[in-house]
C-alpha cells in the first residue's frame, strides 16, 4: 500500500491555513468593493457640486455676486470629502474588526495543526533516527547501540 501524500496532518494543517486566508480575503475584497462605492458617491457628489457652482456662476448679476461664485467654483465640496472621509473611516474599521475576528476564531486551530504536525514530524525523526542506529549497529558487530 502506498502512503497518503500529503499526509493527514500536512492536509489538515494546509486547509485550517486556507480557511484563515480565505477568510482575510474575503473581508479584503469586500473591503475593496465598499471603497470603489465610495469613491463613485464621491465622484458623482463632486461633479454635482461643480455643475451646481458653474450654473451659479452663469446665473449670477453683478460683480460682488459674479466673484462670490467664481471662489466657491475653486473651493472643493467639503461637505462630500467630510462623508467620503467618514465612510472610509467606517470601511476601514469595519474590516479591520472582521479580520481580528476571523484571526480569533480561525487562528487556534491552525496552531494546533502546526503543533501536532510538527510534533509528528519530531516523533517520525526519532523513530527514523532510533531505526537507522539498529542497522548501523547490525552492520558494525562490535558496536554497541548509544542514543
Amino acid at each position: 500500500m502506498f502512503p497518503q501524500f500529503p499526509h493527514p496532518l500536512v492536509r489538515s494543517h494546509i486547509d485550517n491555513v486556507l480557511d484563515l486566508y480565505v477568510g482575510m480575503s474575503q473581508c479584503m475584497f469586500e473591503t475593496a468593493h465598499r471603497l470603489s462605492a465610495l469613491n463613485l458617491q464621491l465622484g458623482r457628489e463632486l461633479i454635482a457640486e461643480a455643475g451646481a457652482r458653474t450654473e451659479r456662476v452663469l446665473a449670477s448679476q453683478g460683480a460682488g455676486q459674479f466673484g462670490s461664485a467664481l471662489i466657491a467654483q475653486f473651493t472643493p465640496g467639503s461637505q462630500a470629502m467630510v462623508n467620503y472621509q467618514r465612510g472610509v473611516a467606517e470601511v476601514l474599521s469595519r474590516c479591520q474588526a472582521v479580520i481580528s475576528q476571523t484571526a480569533a476564531d480561525r487562528m487556534p486551530a491552525v496552531r494546533r495543526s502546526a503543533t501536532a504536525m510538527a510534533d509528528d514530524l519530531l516523533q517520525e525523526a526519532s523513530r527514523q533516527t532510533a531505526q537507522a542506529a539498529e542497522q548501523l549497529a547490525r552492520f558494525q558487530p562490535g558496536s554497541q547501540l548509544r542514543h
